[in-house]
């Protein structure tokens, strides 16, 4: 089913995936900012998008890895960095923002 709602997304938008990981991260963390009603410094607005993308990975080192057979036990690091590197595009991008607007709030120009 994950599977099916990638492909679609993928043929909705002519995106890359990585494109596809940076906006649902963005879309996440400003979601939980609105609906909420808290400032884009607010850091715990984080939380959802990392927990999110946390599952959704281990859902799919699970299916695709670990369900199959463990025969892959050499592979483990370079499986593991591909996942990693998919939970940082997810959650680097509104970490940024929020930290931006933590800073802009200082009011850096006095």
């Amino acid at each position: 089913m994950l599977e099916r709602i990638k492909d679609t997304l993928l043929a909705l938008a002519p995106l890359q995936g990585e494109t596809l990981l940076v906006l649902a991260g963005i879309g996440c963390y400003l979601t939980t900012c609105l609906t909420l009603r808290r400032p884009l410094s607010w850091f715990w607005a984080l939380v959802p998008g990392l927990v999110l993308s946390v599952a959704l990975e281990a859902w799919e080192i699970w299916r695709h890895w670990l369900a199959p057979g463990m025969s892959l036990r050499g592979q483990v690091p370079g499986i593991l960095g591909r996942h990693l590197k998919d939970v940082a595009l997810v959650t680097l991008p509104p970490a940024l923002v929020s930290a931006a607007a933590a800073w802009l709030e200082r009011d850096p120009l006095r």
